[in-house]
């Protein structure tokens, strides 16, 4: 049976939704002052293993090394460990906060997360409990979480009765002044090797329950700017008729009908993500050190970066460029075997990126100096407004095509018009039969009853 999406016919509010989260990556992979001790501490086993993966953070020629050395591949602790020691910590990167109009204190709002660009600073994030199956399972970054999480799903959406202050907070309305607003420092003095070819931050918005991919999907964000991102929330829906419907035919899956290895909620980027880890294992052995894994699989290297490089080529084509011959193109790799349908019920948010300078007028708050003079704000910081642009907005509805009610009016009206005859004009035949037998039985009867009668008498 072939389905239809349409827009739903009522508009949904906005405190409905959970506000997006937001991550922010300094594009600096490490900092110039801890790498200089690093590269000047005497020779240690500890201190050569940073410098190794110094060097391969920053794709650098290899360091001469001893054979053991050389031989390091890597393993989660020593990684976490330096990408800990090398990365901005997100109490030096975002200096000032403002949500709904009140200044808060930004670590209150924001922890480290594990991304592709590092570690990287998240705002509105739900709890590992709520993202992952097994959190513990997972060697991930211990983080605390000042608020409370709510077990919130696209699909299920808030429990009932959610205090507005657990996590992910529902945005208050639209506006400006009832969004989110940072300044960021960039610290380009501290930079030692970007992740681009430029100074700043990437930006990211993505739903509370999903693992971002900044380096593929991240916007860039200048210093010495003042930037606003409008957002546009686009939430799928579906009609309760679409779940008799095959999967195959409605190209989309319920939560209940998939479950992911790692992953808690199920949605298309969460599932992507998964597939990459798996076949990254299956191919090269390994598992990149942000993917969801488990204390046993191994963390791959710089010797194994040509493997995932490939396994991440295949994932990408195999979701994105299906007319294309991707077995040419991978030089005869298999493609992984993974189906990730989008889900039934998803949420994403879509933002208009603008952005002007700072001018040498601007008169700057003593909250966003933040102890720092005018002219190493306006070289180093950015200030980013993060906010809805209408309280209310339409929803896609993805539902069955032809009902049962559909066909028979359809095919009722094109019976009427090409024969004089409907499905409305066989309902009167039966009816009129049945009337005549309904009637006809009682008379039959009396008239057997009065001819006895009769017979009687005489």
């Amino acid at each position: 049976m072939p389905v239809i999406i349409s827009l739903s016919p009522k508009a949904t509010q906005l405190t409905s939704i959970p506000f997006p989260a937001i991550t922010i990556c300094n594009m600096n992979n490490a900092r110039k002052s801890v790498a200089r001790t690093i590269l000047e501490t005497s020779s240690k086993f500890n201190s050569n293993i940073d410098r190794r993966l110094l060097s391969d953070f920053c794709d650098e020629d290899p360091l001469l090394m001893d054979s053991a050395i050389d031989n390091y591949t890597g393993d989660w602790d020593s990684l976490k460990k330096f990408m800990i020691k090398v990365s901005q910590p997100c109490h030096d990167m975002i200096v000032s906060c403002q949500w709904a109009n009140n200044h808060k204190v930004c670590s209150e709002l924001f922890n480290p997360s594990l991304t592709d660009e590092g570690i990287c600073c998240s705002f509105n994030k739900v709890k590992p409990d709520y993202i992952f199956r097994n959190p513990k399972d997972l060697s991930d970054l211990n983080i605390t979480f000042p608020n409370p999480s709510a077990n919130w799903t696209p699909e299920n959406g808030y429990p009932p009765n959610t205090p507005a202050e657990y996590i992910p907070w529902r945005p208050w309305g639209a506006g400006n002044h009832l969004g989110l607003t940072l300044v960021l420092d960039a610290e380009i003095e501290e930079y030692y090797c970007s992740s681009e070819v430029s100074y700043g931050f990437k930006v990211m918005l993505h739903s509370p329950v999903e693992t971002p991919k900044i380096s593929s999907f991240g916007s860039l964000i200048s210093p010495g700017r003042e930037t606003s991102i409008e957002i546009n929330p686009t939430v799928g829906m579906a009609t309760p008729a679409l779940a008799d419907i095959k999967k195959e035919k409605r190209q989309c899956v319920y939560s209940a009908e998939k479950q992911l290895r790692f992953y808690k909620t199920y949605t298309q980027r969460n599932c992507i993500l998964e597939c990459e880890a798996n076949f990254t294992l299956m191919f090269c052995q390994c598992v990149m050190y942000y993917m969801p894994k488990d204390s046993f699989s191994r963390i791959c290297g710089k010797k194994d970066e040509a493997c995932s490089d490939k396994a991440k080529l295949a994932i990408e084509l195999r979701y994105s460029s299906p007319l294309t011959n991707m077995t040419q193109l991978l030089n005869g790799t298999y493609l992984p075997n993974c189906t990730c349908l989008p889900g039934c019920y998803w949420i994403g948010y879509n933002k208009v990126h603008s952005s002007s300078p700072l001018a040498n007028s601007y008169k700057i708050k003593p909250i966003y100096l933040a102890g720092k003079t005018s002219s190493y704000f306006k070289k180093n910081m950015a200030v980013i407004h993060f906010f809805f642009e209408e309280t209310q907005f339409t929803g896609f509805m993805k539902g069955e095509l032809f009902g049962f009610t559909e066909f028979l009016s359809n095919t009722g009206g094109l019976l009427g018009l090409f024969m004089g005859f409907s499905f409305l004009s066989a309902v009167e035949v039966i009816y009129f039969i049945s009337l005549r037998l309904w009637c006809a039985i009682p008379n039959k009867k009396k008239v057997s009853d009065q001819k006895n009668n009769q017979k009687n008498i005489s």
